[in-house]
């Protein structure tokens, strides 16, 4: 589950000169990798745009873009249709009995991917059935509405083959346990 939360945080952040080194240094193609051996899959190649085109990329998914964002990146979002509504107030209050805090100089929501992807990292660790429930819980059902979404729209490749694996390595993480 650690690889998953670990894949989910460093690809859904705004992309800078940490994901451009983990794409140049091999460290993000090793976790899927590793992510794909451990679930019995296929390991999708990563692309490797320019970062001035993961940017853009990011910014017409996820940020902003005139004719309506197509995967807004809050589990919220996929959950309540909105930002700021109970599934939000309700994975604060996971974070909270988890002992999970939002780092200083954080200034997005608490759902969004990156957030919630550090929290199923950290929990991975200490708490694999706390850290499951968040990617079950929340993880899951945003891949589900919008992984196709963003394999369609994703001009670079990047972000869909991110959603497409980590939709599939939950799939199999759920079957591996039922």
């Amino acid at each position: 589950m650690e690889w998953i939360g670990l894949i989910t945080a460093a690809t859904f952040r705004a992309p800078g000169k940490a994901l451009e080194r983990d794409l140049a240094s091999g460290s993000l193609q090793a976790a899927i990798e590793e992510l794909a051996r451990a679930r019995g899959l296929p390991p999708p190649r990563l692309p490797n745009p320019p970062l001035a085109e993961l940017q853009a990329a990011y910014t017409r998914l996820f940020v902003a873009n005139p004719e309506g964002l197509p995967a807004p990146p809050y589990a919220g979002y996929a959950l309540d249709g909105r930002l700021m509504g109970g599934a939000e107030e309700a994975l604060e209050r996971f974070y909270a009995e988890h002992g999970l805090v939002t780092q200083k100089g954080w200034d997005d929501l608490p759902d969004h991917l990156a957030a919630l992807g550090e929290a199923i990292a950290l929990l991975g660790e200490s708490d694999p059935k706390a850290a499951r429930t968040l990617a079950r819980g929340y993880l899951a059902p945003w891949l589900e509405r919008y992984a196709e979404v963003v394999a369609r729209e994703d001009p670079t490749g990047f972000y869909g083959t991110i959603c497409t694996f980590l939709k599939k390595a939950l799939e199999a993480e759920h079957e591996a346990r039922s």
